[in-house]
């Protein structure tokens, strides 16, 4: 976890300075002597210092618990002390240890900062432009800090939130937001306590919105509950939704003339992208107060920077463009910092402040060295009316590419007739919809293209996600824009996914060439990035899950062979193909191999003729088309994975949405621009598969002459 938020951190922050920006003075005068800790609070004596505050009685609106040795699930992370509000609304109901009502964490290590000091970083060379300490103590206490933090922010309605860090007689203080994190200097918390007393004493008195809390989430009333309740247990998944379960949702519509905000009841997320840093995308089914419908809700940290739209005015656009296959637009908007500022039309949203204080060219904060990479994000929520089920739940394979043929529907009219180009095609965003057609959701990643104008790329990591991306953009994301090519290719890893995925009633242990095609990855040490491709590269020339496997997975327990559907995929497998004719999987060759493969496709006809035919999605339609229309005797193949709820694995997690790595025009997001991650794992094979696994029975999918004729394949 280090590793991979190891550009957010923004400090040193000289502490005055840090009180003064984000901990507003008590209104009351705080008790002078303040308190003196002894040598028995100082390392690993959490009792003694939760003693000396309450003895000191410097907060009485706050409650201080030794969780060392506590844990509380679904989180198997114990902070040394856990901070709550002695407010019977937010206390920690009698639990030592409970993350969704905790106020505040404190990490107490017996000797060791984590951080480099600012002269240090100013310094020493690259290397040294981290904030964290390169050692294993350093980045284990990192990462174990960055957890609690997740799991606070996953447990809660949170914009922010503080903490504090100690390590033997010295302290620091910190405040996280999805951008990043804010540290400050270090300061004498044992033998100089002024500056820890003094925020503990502005802390408790801080409101609810001054600690970081999400206040237009709140509990709904018994009238609310009562007729919402019923309604939302009877969609599937949802059957044991309990009262305590819902939450009251206001949502503002950036097109409503009057502010007002609408209410939506939710049980749980039906999925999340988890994580802390970036987008930190969260899907309800909502029930809509006005109207009674259920609805989904989404709820995400949009990017504020300039020519990223909002998602909403995408849906807009497409709505006029009337593209089909799209889900209705409900209210979209940003979220209000309280439910009471809507009234004028310029009311405060609740938006991340770690980006504002990052280093200056001109030396406004020179105490911030080192590479922070941090964005902007403004906390946005928007309603679709039409809801769908995950692709993963298709009645049969005929179906599966019936969705995915009216996906590529709306893709193609997104492009045709608003010029807007989808750029994260994935499992997650095609839903099959009531009717049993397929619809393409989630266009807050889209982008505004412009036809016969040679664009450079805008964002400084990739678009999509990491299973699904095509394997031009996985190689070399920096320097080539996301073309009409690549979402189509994104399609096609989506069909074979899925057959991979929900299609195994042999129980073939497809595991080895699930994670060698959609999880590979490869770190090259000269720029930090992270590359990707040469598993899907392979599979293009049929070792990995190759047309026997293919067939083996799209059979039936008859044993019939579902032939339409093989056809369809090994076709649009050799246009793919063709399109990367000569390309190498390995990374890295010399300039003179990459001239020397340059040189074969520019000469070669069927790298142009699949070159043109991906230019739109008019041939990829008409391959789909053509197999549809055919008979297609097998109608009960479908999904071996019934689940009707729940995130589809495939949808990217925070650190997993991979953006295309733009960098001209300076959009680039907090969780796309992390060059060093690895890519997520893909989705867990099937309970049968594990077990197999587990038993020391896995299969070798091909040969190893298969695996040496790799380079004669290419040709």
């Amino acid at each position: 976890m280090t590793f991979d938020a190891s550009e957010k951190f923004v400090g040193p922050m000289p502490v005055e300075e840090f009180l003064k920006e984000f901990v507003p003075e008590a209104r009351e005068t705080r008790p002078t002597g303040g308190i003196l800790f002894g040598k028995s609070t100082a390392s690993q004596h959490e009792n003694a210092f939760i003693q000396a505050i309450k003895t000191a009685g410097l907060c009485p609106k706050l409650k201080f618990n030794n969780t060392t040795t506590s844990q509380d699930p679904p989180y198997r992370l114990k902070p040394d002390i856990s901070v709550y509000s002695s407010n019977p609304c937010r206390s920690d109901e009698g639990k030592l240890l409970n993350w969704k009502t905790m106020e505040m964490w404190i990490e107490n290590k017996s000797k060791d900062d984590i951080f480099r000091d600012m002269e240090t970083m100013k310094k020493r060379g690259d290397e040294a432009k981290s904030h964290i300490r390169f050692s294993d103590t350093a980045y284990r206490a990192c990462g174990q800090m960055i957890a609690y933090a997740s799991a606070h922010h996953q447990s809660q309605f949170r914009v922010f939130s503080f903490s504090i860090f100690l390590f033997g007689e010295k302290g620091r203080l910190l405040r996280w937001d999805r951008s990043g994190v804010i540290y400050t200097e270090s300061f004498e918390w044992l033998t100089q306590p002024d500056t820890l007393l003094e925020f503990i004493w502005r802390f408790n008195f801080l409101s609810d919105v001054e600690r970081g809390h999400d206040t237009t989430v709140t509990p709904m009333t018994d009238d609310e509950a009562e007729v919402a309740l019923p309604r939302l247990k009877r969609y599937p998944g949802l059957e044991n939704t309990k009262k305590a379960d819902l939450r009251r949702f206001l949502v503002h519509d950036d097109r409503s003339a009057n502010g007002d905000l609408r209410v939506y009841i939710t049980p749980s997320a039906v999925w999340d992208t988890g994580g802390l840093f970036g987008r930190s995308t969260f899907g309800y089914i909502a029930f809509d107060v006005a109207s009674t419908n259920l609805v989904y809700l989404k709820d995400f940290w949009r990017t504020d920077l300039p020519g990223i739209q909002k998602e909403g005015d995408i849906y807009h656009k497409l709505h006029d463009a009337q593209v089909p296959n799209i889900p209705r637009l409900g209210p979209a908007g940003d979220v209000p910092v309280s439910p009471e500022c809507t009234a004028t039309a310029s009311f405060a949203t609740q938006r991340t402040r770690t980006q504002d204080y990052l280093t200056i060219p001109d030396g406004e904060h020179e105490w911030c060295p080192g590479q922070s990479h941090v964005d902007p994000y403004v906390h946005y929520r928007l309603v679709l009316e039409t809801l769908g089920k995950p692709l993963s739940t298709f009645k049969s394979t005929r179906q599966l590419c019936e969705v995915i043929r009216d996906a590529i529907v709306a893709h193609s009219a997104a492009y045709e007739r608003a010029q807007i180009l989808h750029r994260d095609v994935s499992a997650g965003n095609i839903l099959i919809t009531e009717e049993g057609t397929g619809m393409l959701i989630d266009w807050d990643l889209s982008k505004q293209v412009h036809k016969g104008v040679e664009e450079g790329p805008r964002q400084h990591s990739r678009t999509g996600t990491w299973q699904f991306i095509s394997i031009s953009r996985l190689r070399e994301p920096r320097y080539t824009a996301h073309e009409v090519s690549d979402d189509l290719e994104s399609f096609f890893w989506v069909l074979l996914y899925q057959i991979a995925r929900c299609r195994n009633i042999l129980k073939i242990d497809v595991s080895n060439d699930m994670q060698q095609v959609f999880d590979d990855y490869t770190k090259l040490s000269h720029d930090r990035l992270v590359r990707g491709g040469r598993g899907k590269l392979i599979c293009l020339i049929g070792v990995h899950l190759p047309r026997g496997i293919v067939e083996d997975l799209l059979t039936t327990a008859e044993e019939l062979i579902n032939t339409p559907c093989v056809e369809l995929v090994e076709e649009l497998r050799s246009l793919f193909h063709d399109y990367y004719l000569y390309l190498m999987p390995q990374l890295g060759s010399s300039r003179r191999a990459q001239l020397e493969i340059e040189k074969k496709r520019q000469g070669d006809s069927r790298v142009k003729e699949a070159q043109e035919k991906l230019r739109s999605s008019e041939f990829v339609l008409s391959i789909m088309n053509k197999y549809l229309a055919s008979k297609w005797d097998i109608e009960d193949d479908g999904s071996l994975d019934k689940a009707e709820m729940g995130h589809d694995a495939s949808k990217s997690r925070d650190r997993r949405k991979r953006k295309a790595e733009d960098i001209s025009s300076g959009e680039k997001n907090s969780d796309q621009i992390r060059r060093w991650m690895l890519p997520p794992s893909s989705i867990q094979p099937s309970s049968d598969v594990v077990s197999s696994r587990s038993k020391g029975t896995s299969k070798t999918l091909y040969s190893k002459s298969s695996q040496k004729s790799v380079s004669s394949l290419l040709k």
